[in-house]
């Protein structure tokens, strides 16, 4: 029994033995890594702000440089080419439409690509549609381009009936010219992704009819990027 105490007073003094490094001296080193962690933290958050900063700088500077305008269109002109009502009670019409591109950028260029859709809506019938051509404006331009419309045929008494009132009475027919219009933006050597606004024009004819000029008494224009 003397052996089996002394065996068992000799593995305490081993396991006391094995602490090498007291529970002090743990949470002492535990803080010391909490502190240079939240000294990076510190370093890392400073650093970001001045780049964040440095960056906002950049692009305002960027911005009074070019000094960006929002590109103007409006609808010249609007021309009906074709306007007819058959017995069946089919209306048909078919426009020319002038299109006033302006750029009022001083060192922006505007490429309009292939791929864009106009329309002349009367109520929610489509009564036309067409694209325009690709071209490319420069700084501080201003073009005027002529799009031929496709024609349309317009069934149901309730739209012929209304063109008929208007053009019989001489009174007012509003229209919306609508376009979805491909572009990409240039700045010296850099040339943008490609986006389409959205164009709409709500517009006021004194009639619809081939014969004679046809005047737009009111427009209202706004241009959507997205």
């Amino acid at each position: 029994m003397a052996a089996l105490h002394t065996i068992h007073q000799h593995n305490e003094r081993d396991l006391e033995a094995g602490h090498a490094t007291p529970p002090s001296s743990l949470v002492t080193g535990k803080a010391r890594r909490r502190n240079s962690c939240r000294r990076f933290a510190c370093v890392a958050l400073v650093a970001v702000a001045a780049l964040a900063v440095a960056l906002a700088g950049v692009l305002g500077a960027l911005y009074l440089a070019l000094d960006p305008k929002m590109p103007l269109y409006t609808v010249h002109a609007l021309n009906v080419t074709a306007f007819g009502m058959d017995d069946d009670m089919t209306a048909r019409a078919r426009f020319d439409a002038a299109v006033r591109f302006e750029n009022p950028n001083r060192v922006i260029g505007i490429s309009y690509e292939e791929g864009s859709s106009l329309a002349v809506w009367y109520g929610g019938y489509r009564l036309s549609e067409g694209a325009l051509p690709a071209f490319y404006q420069g700084h501080r331009d201003a073009a005027v381009v002529h799009v031929a419309m496709s024609e349309a045929r317009l069934g149901g008494t309730g739209v012929v009936e209304a063109m008929r009132h208007v053009n019989a009475a001489g009174g007012e027919l509003p229209l919306v010219f609508r376009g979805e219009v491909p572009v990409r933006v240039k700045v010296g050597p850099v040339t943008t992704a490609k986006v389409t606004p959205r164009v709409r024009c709500d517009l006021v004819l004194d009639r619809l009819s081939t014969e004679g000029g046809i005047r737009i008494k009111t427009m209202s224009c706004n241009l959507k990027l997205w």
